[in-house]
């Protein structure tokens, strides 16, 4: 069996997330438990195993289970444990995502469990249920029979209704540590005797990107060849055997402006198998981790001298950023990074600032908002190859306040705005109107008057397909 499944967690204390642990303690320790959770975090972080752990403790026939832990060993959690309960009801809401599905399970909730105390639904990705669904998934978190319990589990928060959020107690499953994932680590390296450096462990850690179940991948991958791990196997499955000990020295190249020698080392490093968005991942994290140790946020993070300037480590961080979004999609893979490194320039403060202004700027050296306005179609079309949805979107808002920091923009429908909003959108919409007007820019929405409106909203009810009036009356 892979090492993920056989490492499940099967208790709270298992779980490596700390603040996880603490919450369902608390939660699963109380008199009355609630009925409907909602587990949200990135893939890997252990939401599922979780929904599990919380089913056999409002099963366990220990009663009560101390402190909410689940014995693993009645009856009740041993059927669960090995996927043989009829009452823990798995549903993938992205194959099971229709209103069909939802009646389906409201039909059948009525039914008393077979043997446990509760009927337990674990409702994963529910994100990817349709509106319809959720209007009835609704109904059901509303007035639930008393021998049912929800989990909700989802990678994306934000595309859930408030009306379903409102009804859940909830559990955030924060991107995992390196502490964290070596902990988790660990637990397979005893269980497996295996021989492993601990410098390669948190190595692992910081490939994984959070998830603890690509770390235990990885670290399975890694003990097919036996249960002594090398540093050179390890190097060799991370795809970092030129990489190894050499990427604080890429680092310096490129801040120091040695294009040619930034470029070749990169060429070399490809020839032996580098993983480009891992690549750019690591050396994004590494900057960021000195930028952090500059501002004395973290202290253990080895320094690179070389890399005095902060302001230009500042703008070396946002130009490889620029390089690893446009990795995605590139006719040449390596290209954006390649471009990235010859665009860079050490001594050339003006080609890679961030806040540099533009000529149109004022006297008292900050953009008005007539200037935003004059060049709003051409923010739009730099939006247009990032996220069309987006540029349909934008359409129907109108920039309305500016302090040279903050831009105000005017929104005329609920949905419009909730969309604009999201993080990873405002982010976007951020950074494209930085780089158009060569300054940082933040942004907030308000929503104003409908009569007011562009006369081009119907762009963004085309983009979604669906009537503004009629999204923003469900949201």
């Amino acid at each position: 069996m892979a090492f993920y499944l056989t490492y499940r967690p099967k208790r709270i204390k298992d779980l490596d997330l700390a603040q996880v642990r603490e919450s369902l303690t608390e939660i699963l320790g109380a008199k009355e438990i609630p009925h409907a959770f909602l587990f949200s975090g990135p893939k890997g972080t252990g939401k599922t195993s979780g929904a599990r752990i919380l089913a056999k403790a409002v099963n366990c026939l220990k009663n009560p289970p101390a402190g909410g832990e689940p014995c693993n060993q009645c009856d009740s959690c041993r059927m669960i444990e090995s996927g043989r309960s009829m009452d823990l009801i798995e549903i993938d809401a992205a194959s099971n995502r229709g209103i069909d599905d939802i009646r389906e399970l409201r039909d059948k909730i009525k039914l008393a469990p077979s043997q446990a105390k509760f009927k337990v639904y674990i409702i994963d990705e529910v994100h990817m249920l349709t509106n319809e669904a959720f209007n009835a998934l609704l109904k059901t978190l509303e007035e639930p029979p008393k021998h049912a319990k929800f989990v909700l589990c989802t990678t994306r928060a934000e595309k859930l209704p408030g009306t379903i959020m409102s009804r859940c107690w909830q559990v955030n499953f924060n991107k995992a540590s390196h502490e964290e994932i070596k902990r988790s680590l660990m637990r397979v390296v005893k269980g497996e005797k295996l021989k492993i450096n601990e410098e390669d462990l948190v190595r692992i850690a910081q490939v994984a990107d959070g998830s603890f179940r690509d770390a235990v991948k990885i670290l399975e991958q890694l003990a097919i060849g036996g249960k002594v791990i090398s540093k050179k196997k390890v190097d060799q499955v991370l795809n970092r055997g030129f990489l190894t000990g050499n990427l604080d020295e890429w680092l310096v190249m490129v801040y120091s402006g040695e294009t040619v020698k930034a470029l070749q080392w990169l060429s070399e490093a490809m020839n032996q198998g580098l993983n480009l968005n891992q690549f750019i991942t690591q050396a994004v994290e590494r900057l960021r981790q000195i930028l952090l140790a500059r501002l004395g946020v973290e202290t253990e993070t080895e320094d690179i001298k070389a890399i005095e300037d902060l302001s230009k480590l500042k703008k070396l961080i946002w130009r490889l950023l620029q390089a690893g979004r446009e990795l995605k999609g590139a006719v040449i893979e390596s290209l954006p990074i390649e471009l990235a490194v010859v665009e860079w320039d050490s001594g050339d403060e003006a080609k890679n600032s961030i806040p540099e202004l533009p000529k149109l700027a004022s006297r008292g050296g900050k953009i008005k908002l007539e200037q935003v306005i004059d060049r709003w179609k051409e923010i739009l079309e730099a939006m247009r190859p990032q996220n069309h949805s987006l540029e349909a979107l934008l359409k129907a808002t109108r920039p309305a306040g500016f302090d040279g920091k903050c831009l105000v923009m005017e929104v005329f429908y609920k949905f419009h705005k909730e969309r604009l909003e999201e993080e990873r959108y405002r982010v976007m919409v951020e950074e494209v109107i930085s780089k158009v007007l060569s300054q940082p820019i933040t942004i907030k929405y308000y929503l104003g008057v409908k009569n007011n409106q562009p006369n081009i909203i119907k762009d963004a009810e085309e983009v979604f397909g669906v009537s503004a009036k009629g999204r923003s009356a469900f949201g």
